[in-house]
């Protein structure tokens, strides 16, 4: 223990879990969940990714914080930048630098239906089901994203998304993104139209003839 600076955190958490799991009086099904969660934070499956790349300076941080999560940002349309101005890795850093790591343990619900939408999740790694209703509709794995129409305009969930096994995923959220958007005019036009098609949409009676849209990017709106 003297030696194992991780060991020793691990080990104090593990008391303050303790002692507030006491004064709570916890059921003992959240407490299983509660001591899982901790226990796959700290552990060594996982780490504390954000505290680690704060001891960086900024240029290794956003070289890292991109190589770790390009592949992710590029699955999404809407936000690839191929402008070749120059300022397409600027762009690409500016989204990753946002991206806030969250850990869900089997069970943990990420979104709810009928909840107010701000955030866009991307799994890292993990699984998780998507339910509307009670009814499971899908599984996504590794490199699947969901709730990206909450980046574009508030909107209520129309799915709910449990984490199935230990799940890593990266949240970016609607004021992040669009403080991004203004220093990049082009894609706050682009998101703008996004918006404007939405609303159109929406304003469509169920009984008229369905409207074209030159995006795809409702198809899901998790």
């Amino acid at each position: 223990m003297s030696i194992n600076p991780s060991g020793r955190l691990y080990n104090q958490k593990i008391d303050e879990l303790n002692d507030y799991v006491k004064w709570k009086n916890l059921s003992p099904d959240i407490e299983k969940k509660l001591f899982s969660y901790y226990e796959i934070k700290y552990r060594g499956k996982y780490f504390e990714e954000e505290t680690l790349l704060n001891t960086m300076n900024d240029s290794l941080k956003q070289e890292i914080v991109l190589h770790n999560t390009r592949w992710l940002i590029e699955k999404v349309a809407f936000l690839r930048r191929l402008e070749n101005d120059g300022r397409d890795e600027i762009f690409f850093s500016a989204i990753a630098s946002k991206l806030h790591a969250c850990y869900y343990t089997p069970g943990d619900f990420i979104t709810k239906q009928g909840e107010s939408a701000a955030d866009m999740y991307f799994i890292v790694s993990g699984k998780c089901d998507v339910y509307v209703g009670d009814k499971k509709v899908v599984s996504l794995y590794d490199g699947a994203y969901f709730g990206e129409v909450a980046l574009i305009c508030k909107v209520l969930r129309t799915a709910s998304v449990q984490a199935i096994m230990h799940s890593v995923l990266y949240r970016l959220t609607f004021q992040d993104f669009h403080d991004i958007l203004e220093e990049f005019q082009d894609m706050k036009d682009r998101i703008q139209a996004l918006a404007a098609e939405r609303e159109i949409a929406a304003q469509v009676p169920p009984t008229a003839a369905p409207v074209i849209l030159k995006s795809t990017v409702f198809a899901e709106e998790l």
